[in-house]
């Protein structure tokens, strides 16, 4: 076993699973509650940004260690967007795939243009880009939740306390669901 795999397991107590010991391959959603856009601060370099994304990166890499290798997100601004490019790095030494989910095509028609940028670089660099929807719906993320849902064996919830569709939604479906809290200094 190498060195990393045995600071995980060291750090973490989390054995970890080498891909060619892999039988069965599992998936993880991840989805957002959108408490993070609230946030007063817009600069990504300020607090509780960092903090947030550090606590993705451990998350997402307890989640390899214990085998999940395949990921859905729906590429939307905040966390959704933070996850995807912490997997696509992750996928540049590690054998772990991302797939997005977009809920419609003009997503990211209305973002600033390094947003949008971030975007389709993650979209050129993911495994797998599924449209839902051709145009904007009432209910095209609530679609992209439950299509990313349905090929998954854990949902993970990323925010605060609140509850989401998805998470019901993944309930209801028998599927595990797990929840990355997050508390806000300050909100508009």
């Amino acid at each position: 076993m190498g060195y990393i795999a045995n600071l995980v397991e060291m750090c973490y107590n989390i054995r970890y699973i080498p891909y060619y010991e892999r039988v069965i391959f599992m998936t993880c959603t991840i989805i957002s509650t959108g408490e993070e856009l609230k946030l007063v601060c817009k600069n990504e370099n300020e607090p509780p940004y960092p903090e947030i994304k550090a606590k993705l990166r451990e998350k997402i890499w307890e989640l390899y260690c214990k085998g999940y290798d395949r990921f859905w997100i729906n590429c939307e601004y905040g966390v959704p967007l933070w996850c995807g490019e912490i997997i696509t790095a992750l996928a540049m030494y590690n054998d772990i795939e991302l797939n997005i989910a977009m809920p419609y095509e003009e997503q990211s028609t209305n973002w600033v243009e390094e947003h949008r940028d971030r975007f389709f670089r993650l979209h050129a660099d993911s495994d797998n880009v599924e449209i839902i929807s051709h145009h904007y719906t009432d209910n095209c993320y609530n679609l992209a939740d439950e299509y990313m849902i349905d090929d998954s064996d854990l949902l993970l919830v990323v925010g605060t306390h609140t509850d989401c569709y998805g998470a019901s939604y993944a309930k209801n479906n028998g599927i595990k669901v797990e929840r990355l809290l997050f508390t806000l200094p300050y909100q508009l």
